[in-house]
């Protein structure tokens, strides 16, 4: 397939088309080589699924929300309105890196933005500047996980001129056996997801009914299911799961979460997989890998993935033979929903957006952060802990030493801390990253 083949309305969103659609094509064609067993293209069909039904709701004038990477999907599926993640966008586009993506982060700049900000929106606003977006009828965002993100999140509002709705997140703990448990976080953010139910209704003229809320977390319940036992499997070793596995569970229900079909399907085929490789002992590494090869070091990736360079887990894994087992943005803990009312669904959705990756570390007191990955590391028994740090992520710098130190004194494990921005390949390239990692395995691993 050509270019002009997915060129349609918007730069940024044809190029994610086409991006999947080129993938989802190459990887039929490796549907019989070794290992392939280890891969399923239903990932692929989810996202390819999810980007055409932007346009789809264009055509059908249904309304379009934005909304940020920290505000589960379900409420707008219920309403009947499509949901278009922000930082899907832009973080896909990174992973695709065809490069368009370094001109808007150069637009959002030559605006007016700071350099030092995040390029998760950056990267959305430079194109929306250029007209390259779809416009959203409406923004939902929450106010987490930091600064940067509810500073630009306002850029975006004064660019559409729409409707914003901004969901208050409290800093204290839902947990009363946390040490910053508040008995009034659930009340709150409960009462906050109905001003959201309100405004989506006000909004869009879409009424969210207790039916349509039902239907949406049945199917979200069953999907979120197949991931938590997914969670557990990971514990097993060697790991049962490809690396980068748990990143793309964490886009599926990103953008899918609360839909029957593919989400479901996909989920359930990783957790059946990792089942059947947990039984027979072994690791999909030996299947593409080959050779006897099988895991011998289990790493913890403790922040993002680099998103410019997709490839550096499966080159781990075939360099030095490290699992990584988990990584921020996979460590999924949201339990399903209880709906037998509106009550009990609006509590329990109130407890996903306090579990929401990243959103879980980042939203309060240090102790989040750190308690989570001492955890971590002591339940999937890992060896070492990587942490390239994005350079927008200015919260997360402030403890990395610490969270360093806290890791090797109750684990012993070591970590290797190095700077990168994970969208912009301009700032630390693959190869000094790779380098790094290589020089860490060699001299404090091996």
């Amino acid at each position: 397939m050509t270019v002009t083949e997915f060129k349609r309305d918007y730069e940024l969103w044809d190029t994610l088309i086409q991006f999947f659609t080129l993938g989802k094509e190459m990887a039929d064609a490796m549907a019989d080589s070794p290992g392939s067993q280890t891969f399923n293209t239903l990932f692929i069909e989810v996202m390819i699924e999810y980007l055409n039904n932007m346009y789809k709701a264009i055509d059908t004038n249904t309304p379009i929300a934005m909304y940020n990477f920290c505000v589960p999907p379900e409420l707008f599926y219920a309403a009947g309105i499509y949901p278009m993640c922000q930082e899907i966008g832009s973080v896909a586009l990174a992973i695709a890196n065809t490069k368009v993506h370094m001109d808007y982060i150069d637009t959002a700049e030559q605006s007016g933005l700071a350099r030092e900000q995040c390029n998760a929106q950056k990267i959305w606003i430079g194109a929306s500047l250029q007209h390259k977006t779809p416009d959203p009828d409406l923004i939902v965002y929450a106010s987490q996980p930091c600064d940067s993100t509810n500073i630009l999140y306002q850029v975006m509002q004064h660019i559409y001129n729409v409707p914003t709705f901004t969901m208050d997140i409290p800093t204290w703990h839902y947990d009363d056996k946390n040490e910053f448990y508040d008995e009034q976080v659930i009340p709150y953010c409960a009462s906050q997801l109905k001003d959201m139910i309100d405004y989506i209704e006000k909004s869009t003229k879409r009424k969210i009914t207790f039916e349509a809320l039902q239907e949406t977390f049945k199917n979200s319940n069953i999907a979120r299911g197949y991931i938590l036992e997914v969670m557990e499997l990971l514990k097993n070793k060697p790991c049962p799961v490809t690396s980068m596995t748990p990143f793309t569970l964490y886009m599926t229900l990103m953008s899918s979460a609360g839909l029957s079909g593919k989400v479901i399907e996909y989920s359930k085929w990783v957790r059946d997989t990792a089942k059947e490789f947990v039984k027979q002992k072994r690791s999909p590494m030996e299947e593409y890998l080959r050779k006897g090869k099988t895991e011998k070091y289990r790493c913890f990736w403790v922040y993002i993935p680099i998103f410019f360079d997709p490839l550096i887990f499966g080159w781990m894994e075939e360099k030095f033979q490290i699992s990584t087992v988990m990584d921020m943005m996979g460590y999924q803990m949201a339990q399903p929903v209880n709906i037998e009312s509106e009550e009990t669904m609006l509590e329990d959705l109130a407890k996903t957006v306090l579990e929401m990756p990243m959103a879980r570390q980042s939203r309060g007191p240090m102790e989040f952060y750190l308690d989570d990955c001492v955890n971590i590391v002591k339940e999937y028994d890992i060896d070492f802990c990587i942490w390239g740090g994005h350079m927008g992520c200015k919260h997360s710098w402030a403890i990395a030493n610490l969270m360093k130190e806290r890791i090797k004194e109750e684990t012993g494990a070591p970590t290797l801390l190095f700077q990168v921005d994970t969208m912009d390949s301009r700032v630390i390239g693959s190869r000094s990253v790779r380098k790094r990692i290589r020089e860490f395995v060699k001299e404090v691993i091996e």
